[in-house]
């Protein structure tokens, strides 16, 4: 861990501004209160606070290097006792010596010497206010960089988790598709083909979006009508696409690839589970700094449902949970034959 004042050039300046405000007091106090010459009290104070800021500066390694732990607390004191103890004697030792070289005023000096054992008491204090200052930045310092770690680990493990799930869905959407290209291929080998190309240029835009968690809703329409073709030509007029989508609304992020787990919901729960035109409606709207965007179409209610219904549905619930860490953002209806899913998806 590196020294707090001397990666920090703040920290440094901060440091020797509060020894200078001391020194202030030391001079205000010797020369009002004692009534020592004003030259003699700056020499004085000068002297003894510049020697223990800078000898409080190495007092930041016996910090370092001494952690308290409450099963050897009495070795923890001892440390710090004979580091006092070194400290205050260099202080001491130091101090003195200049004081003595450069004052030689009787007075003072016999001041000096009647006044020593207050100043030890004083420097003592001093340094376990220092000491003190150093353990608390310590401690904040593991704080924020265990804070900052576990962050890193919460996001690298939410990242993983939503290529876990974007995976899940690919394969599902591969198998279904070449059936779709087997089944045809015996019937119109044309239309398969063109629905082959379709797939390919699908997958390959799938690839290059990979990459990027959250794109325009104009890209995502691109990449969910590309999807819609290959559908629409296993399916032909049975199935229809509607859109109303608000102009403000195409530069706004959404999830990459997110419309087509839920089309494809709507596809094979609403063509399968019925005879009639299926209609499927896109909308998107904002209100304030939300974008919302509706997937509608109809079914037959009376139907019921197949394994392996809304598992499209919950892997965009569990998208939206890990995206912005909340589970109402993903709404779904079904009343009198329309099935809605209305995605709520924060802008700021």
């Amino acid at each position: 861990m590196q020294h707090p004042l001397i990666k920090n050039k703040i920290n440094l300046y901060s440091y020797f501004m509060v020894w200078i405000s001391v020194c202030g007091i030391h001079t205000f106090t010797f020369s009002h209160f004692f009534n020592i010459p004003i030259g003699i009290s700056i020499t004085d104070a000068s002297i003894t606070t510049a020697t223990f800021a800078v000898l409080g500066l190495l007092s930041w390694y016996t910090v370092r290097f001494i952690s308290i732990d409450r099963k050897q607390i009495t070795l923890v004191v001892f440390n710090h006792l004979v580091a006092a103890l070194l400290f205050i004697y260099m202080w001491y030792l130091i101090s003195d010596l200049l004081l003595r070289n450069m004052i030689h005023d009787k007075d003072y000096l016999f001041f000096l010497y009647a006044a020593t054992p207050f100043r030890i008491v004083g420097v003592s204090f001093l340094y376990c206010i220092l000491a003190l200052s150093f353990y608390l930045y310590k401690f904040y310092d593991s704080y924020k960089a265990r804070i900052e770690k576990d962050a890193a680990w919460k996001t690298l493990a939410k990242e993983s988790e939503l290529t876990l799930l974007k995976s899940q869905l690919q394969p599902h959407f591969i198998f279904n598709s070449l059936n779709s290209i087997h089944a045809l291929m015996e019937i119109d080998t044309e239309r398969a083909k063109q629905m082959l190309t379709d797939l390919s240029s699908y997958l390959r835009l799938s690839i290059e979006k990979n990459e990027k968690e959250l794109i325009p809703l104009s890209e995502e329409l691109e990449n969910s009508e590309l999807y819609y073709s290959i559908e629409k030509i296993r399916f032909g007029n049975r199935l229809l696409i509607e859109t109303n989508i608000k102009e403000e609304t195409l530069p706004l992020l959404v999830p990459n690839m997110i419309l087509q787990p839920l089309l494809e919901n709507a596809i094979k729960h609403g063509i399968f589970e019925s005879t009639e035109v299926i209609t499927i409606q896109i909308d998107s709207w904002l209100t304030e700094k939300f974008l919302h965007i509706s997937i509608k179409n109809n079914h037959d209610p009376e139907v019921k449902k197949k394994p392996g219904y809304g598992l499209g549905i919950k892997h965009v619930q569990n998208r939206f949970a890990l995206l912005y860490g909340r589970k109402n953002l993903v709404r779904i209806l079904d009343e009198k034959g329309i099935f809605q899913i209305e995605l709520t998806i924060p802008q700021y």
